[in-house]
């Protein structure tokens, strides 16, 4: 059928680039925030607010100039905005606390872009969770901690917890 093709068409993904959030790009950083709890939602079982809407994390810890610790990009592919990243502080290093790109540019390069340029901007011992229920995304979070630390990251899951799935932990330490 005409219509019917061998791979999904993709949007431009090149160049990748950070944006630092500020204030300006709350309502964006917001929007994004939805699509991100909606793709949580199924393996965490939360579902959206009588309004449609998903409860939103307070976002304005990760605003620039609030808490300096605490820090937001957007991730922009060909100068369209395609997720975001959040970094803080973790047990002596730092730790990347919420990570999306948007579904059609995932397996394009762009999130292993956006993940090898922040976590360059900040050498240290880096501690990154995520949920194993999707086997893609230990793929990818074992592929950048191979292209930054060689083979010396280690791989743990955290305790469980009573409301979602537990999260595995991927650590690693960068140099400068």
């Amino acid at each position: 059928m005409p219509w019917e093709a061998a791979t999904p068409p993709r949007p431009l993904s090149n160049p990748v680039g950070l944006t630092p959030v500020d204030r300006s790009h709350r309502a964006v950083l917001s929007n994004l925030g939805q699509l991100y709890r909606h793709d949580l939602s199924e393996a965490y079982g939360h579902l959206p607010n009588d309004d449609g809407t998903f409860n939103d994390r307070p976002l304005d810890r990760f605003l620039a100039g609030v808490d300096p610790q605490y820090r937001a990009w957007l991730i922009t592919a060909a100068g369209r905005t395609a997720g975001f990243v959040m970094t803080a502080p973790a047990e002596g290093g730092m730790s990347i606390t919420s990570f999306f790109v948007v579904r059609a540019l995932r397996r394009t390069g762009v999130g292993r872009a956006a993940a090898l340029h922040v976590i360059s901007l900040f050498p240290a011992r880096w501690r990154i969770g995520f949920q194993r229920y999707d086997p893609g995304v230990e793929a990818f979070w074992s592929t950048v901690a191979t292209q930054v630390s060689g083979t010396t990251w280690e791989i743990y899951d955290g305790p469980t917890a009573e409301t979602r799935p537990p999260d595995t932990f991927i650590t690693f330490t960068t140099s400068g």
